[in-house]
């Protein structure tokens, strides 16, 4: 190897990344053993053979060295490819290299079992595995076993002759350069590694023109890989790393040889234990896939493919493959699938869903019925010869359902999601929602319970409150204001529960707790806490209104302005002023709606402790943080007014002075809701709402009803 070749090609990989929108994420580093070491990994893209030796020798701190298929190392190429420490798999000497340097020298090496790149990541064909490519069908290679095995059996031989006759050459080990002198390492390992990329597109107008240009001068499997993984490069994919658990070798050694000094000999012991490694490896290669939504979708599509379906339903069996949590443990998600997945449901165009969807129209694979519904086609074919180079581009979707093919737990969760009927599979979404909702209040208790020296919140304060659940027509979203726990509502959503409403009240993050919980919480996970009330009761009830409370109105303004088909929309007291700053930017309108009223923060705290907030914490000491989340989410909510078309009722303090009043006023007339209405109520808290004496309750079902078909 010539080590400035290597690290040349380390500072050219360096620069690439600079101008590159690649994003590669490095799992499970801690899993590197110290010794002669064999990775084995997938191959998809030409790419790898330079970028893993470069990320691993930064990982080992030692050159890496791998092996290519012989057709590269001609010409240039070729000498740059054995300068840069690659080896050809035709060479007579590669088994020599290879052993000599795991025993010998704590050798590094990469090997691709699959034999060859898998364009169409088809691995399995009736249960097993089977490589599927240009050539045709063929086992995956058992060559990095098979070369582990043998450096491992040396290694052993090595050690025991070391102590019977240390001075003696002994024939088998002289063949591969090992004499008694050669410093020996520790037990040989393997490492399965597993590359996923996400998203896989075709390449965008630059790409398309620039291969155009070349589609005279160079073959076509060439142009497929300009256009597709330049795409990778150039547009932007994250490209996933991760290292399984080391294979140490010398156990099957032991099991072979037993106490007897180990022999290099071909025999059915060596070729079983040889075969079952391989099948190991490749099993956790592949079960080390990070899964992310296009493998899902393209999965679901294939297991519908020919039948029609809707949009809906679609979303709803990818909202919960995607939050299920029977191999969520088991299996590896990409950073997509960590979060809130409620986008699934209620996205508009634009969104993951919707790109996806067009991509699959594009393809010509995904076609509009005139009935609404949608159906999948895909003519099941041999990908072979031609086809196997063109899969990438033409029919990126086989290639994404292949990718988690072997996962089959995952498989089989699928294959459920699309069994089951429509009326079923809302009803089971809605289930999950309300689940999430409850997991995640009780996740966050746990954790402070672990971290924090402050006393909680009683849980019964803080978790997500709702009524009259089995599905009546209208269902109401009650969400409370900031530093308020949902239990602050109770006394008002108990009497729409008595009018006939689904009521519930989210817990917005952070909140309900202790006032740490605070520090990290941006408005956007509020909003998403909101976002998932909202689909629980679409999903429950045919018209659904929300209605925001003080600093919250905000949240839930934000649902009308990205068109969700709200039937009505409520604004309970909404801050004119309160415990914000005057925001940085923004438009004067804005900066008048969210400008400090001058009150201390503690006592706008105190104002929102009520008699039903029976936890003993002081709001006085929330994070600083918490109240610049408040501030971005009210000027947000005021530059967006003229977009809010959904019949709306506001309700505020008869105290309220003139030119609050008219600062009310005039945001009311920036609203284009057809029906709105101005009601100023005796109290500015919505636990009297309930009173005998304030009519501000009845008011509110009389809207509702005004605007639903209750």
């Amino acid at each position: 190897m010539n080590l400035l070749a290597y690290h040349t090609t380390g500072l050219a990989l360096k620069i690439l990344s600079a101008f590159s929108r690649a994003r590669v994420n490095l799992h499970n580093c801690e899993n590197l053993p110290a010794g002669g070491t064999i990775f084995v990994i997938n191959h998809f893209t030409r790419f790898e053979t330079l970028l893993l030796p470069y990320h691993i020798s930064k990982l080992l701190d030692k050159p890496v060295w791998s092996l290519a298929a012989a057709e590269f190392f001609n010409g240039l190429l070729g000498k740059y490819l054995d300068q840069v420490g690659a080896v050809s798999v035709a060479d007579p000497e590669r088994d020599k290299l290879i052993i000599r340097s795991l025993v010998g020298e704590s050798g590094a090496w990469i090997i691709f079992p699959e034999g060859s790149m898998v364009k169409n990541r088809k691995v399995i064909d009736r249960g097993d595995f089977t490589i599927i490519d240009e050539t045709g069908r063929h086992a995956p290679h058992t060559g990095a076993a098979a070369l582990a095995l043998k450096a491992e059996i040396l290694r052993q031989r090595w050690l025991m002759l070391k102590e019977i006759r240390p001075d003696e050459n002994d024939p088998q080990l002289a063949s591969f350069d090992i004499s008694p002198t050669t410093a020996m390492t520790n037990s040989v390992n393997i490492v399965p590694v597993n590359l996923t990329y996400y998203p896989l597109r075709s390449a965008g107008d630059l790409l398309q023109r620039f291969s155009n240009l070349l589609e005279e001068k160079v073959s076509k499997r060439l142009l497929e890989e300009i256009l597709v993984e330049g795409s990778m490069l150039l547009e932007g994919v994250d490209i996933d790393i991760r290292f399984g658990r080391p294979v140490a070798v010398e156990p099957f050694v032991r099991k072979i040889c037993g106490r007897r000094i180990p022999e290099l000999v071909e025999n059915n012991s060596t070729r079983d234990a040889i075969r079952k490694m391989t099948n190991g490896l490749l099993t956790s290669i592949y079960n080390q896939t990070t899964v992310n939504l296009d493998h899902i979708i393209a999965s679901l599509l294939y297991k519908t493919r020919g039948a029609e379906f809707t949009e809906t339903d679609l979303r709803r069996r990818a909202f919960m493959a995607a939050t299920s949590v029977r191999w969520e443990a088991i299996y590896f998600r990409h950073r997509g699938l960590l979060d809130s997945q409620i986008d699934l449901l209620l996205e508009k165009a634009g969104g993951r869903v919707c790109e996806l969807m067009d991509f699959a129209r594009e393809k010509g694979l995904l076609r509009d019925l005139k009935s609404g519904k949608l159906i999948f086609t895909d003519a099941e074919g041999v990908c072979d010869g031609h086809a196997f180079h063109r899969i990438r581009v033409e029919n990126p979707f086989r290639v994404m359902a292949n990718t988690v093919e072997p996962l089959k737990p995952l498989q089989e969760l699928l294959t459920r999601l699309t069994r089951l009927p429509g009326w079923y599979l809302r009803w089971l979404t809605a289930k999950r929602i309300l689940k999430i909702m409850f997991r995640n209040y009780f996740h966050d208790r746990k954790a402070l319970a672990e971290t924090e020296t402050a006393e909680l919140c009683p849980s019964a304060c803080g978790r997500p409150y709702l009524l009259n659940k089995f599905r009546p027509r209208v269902g109401i979203v009650l969400v409370h204001d900031w530093l308020a726990p949902p239990l602050s509502l109770k006394p008002l959503a108990d009497f729409l529960g008595k009018q006939g409403f689904l009521v519930l009240v989210p817990r917005l993050p952070g909140h309900g707790t202790a006032p740490a919980d605070l520090k990290e919480r941006s408005y956007e996970k509020w909003q998403t806490a909101v976002d998932e009330a909202y689909a629980y009761a679409t999903l429950r009830c045919t018209e659904v209104v929300v209605c925001g409370i003080g600093n919250s109105f905000a949240l839930a303004f934000s649902l009308a302005v990205r068109g969700h088909n709200l039937a009505a929309l409520i604004a309970l007291f909404p801050a004119l002023s309160g415990p914000v700053s005057e925001p940085a930017g923004g438009d004067d309108d804005a900066k008048d709606f969210v400008k400090d009223s001058g009150k201390d923060a503690a006592d706008n705290a105190d104002s929102l402790r009520l008699p039903l907030f029976t936890c003993q914490h002081a709001y006085a000491d929330f994070p600083a943080a918490s109240r610049r989340e408040v501030k971005k989410m009210l000027t947000a909510a005021v530059k967006n007014l003229e977009k809010i078309k959904t019949p709306l009722l506001l309700c505020h303090d008869q105290s309220l002075d003139k030119s609050a009043q008219q600062l009310l006023q005039k945001y009311l007339a920036r609203i284009s809701s057809p029906e709105k209405e101005l009601l100023l109520l005796p109290a500015a808290a919505p636990a009297a709402l309930t009173h005998k004496n304030n009519h501000g309750a009845q008011a509110l079902v009389d809207f509702i009803k005004r605007n639903t078909r209750f």
